[in-house]
């Protein structure tokens, strides 16, 4: 772990996310307070719940990609699959481009291993070198 800088505040931190403890609890705060108000308020827009609870669309977004949150059927077509466009209830992308996705990474990483593995193979090879020594 290292040293590093908060994403939300700037300050330095010593961490393993990219936000202090102190804007993990602030968000915490936050979430709960949208989480309620849903619960209370299962189909309500959008632009309400932010209206209503004081946190910004941005930040519910930010929630609801995370997966923290869902989307109820009342505006479920708010969130949009970053790959595709499709709506989406949670997260980033849709089930069909998030298994693509995911078949497309498994594949870059078999390639690198691959890469890496005959690389160490060329590397650990027995090698020997052998010094002449001139004769006088």
């Amino acid at each position: 772990m290292d040293f590093k800088n908060c994403k939300r505040c700037g300050k330095i931190h010593y961490g393993r996310g990219p936000i202090c403890k102190a804007c993990e609890e602030k968000d915490e705060e936050v979430f709960q307070i949208v989480r309620t108000f849903l619960k209370e308020n299962p189909n309500c827009p959008m632009t309400v719940v932010s209206k209503e609870t004081g946190v910004s669309v941005k930040v519910i977004e930010r929630f609801l990609r995370d997966g923290r949150l869902e989307i109820t059927e009342g505006i479920a077509d708010y969130l949009r699959c970053l790959k595709c466009g499709k709506p989406i209830k949670v997260g980033k992308y849709c089930k069909e481009c998030s298994n693509e996705v995911n078949k497309e990474m498994k594949s870059i990483y078999n390639n690198v291993t691959k890469k890496s593995d005959s690389d160490d193979a060329k590397k650990s090879g027995a090698k020997m070198h052998l010094k002449r020594i001139s004769e006088k």
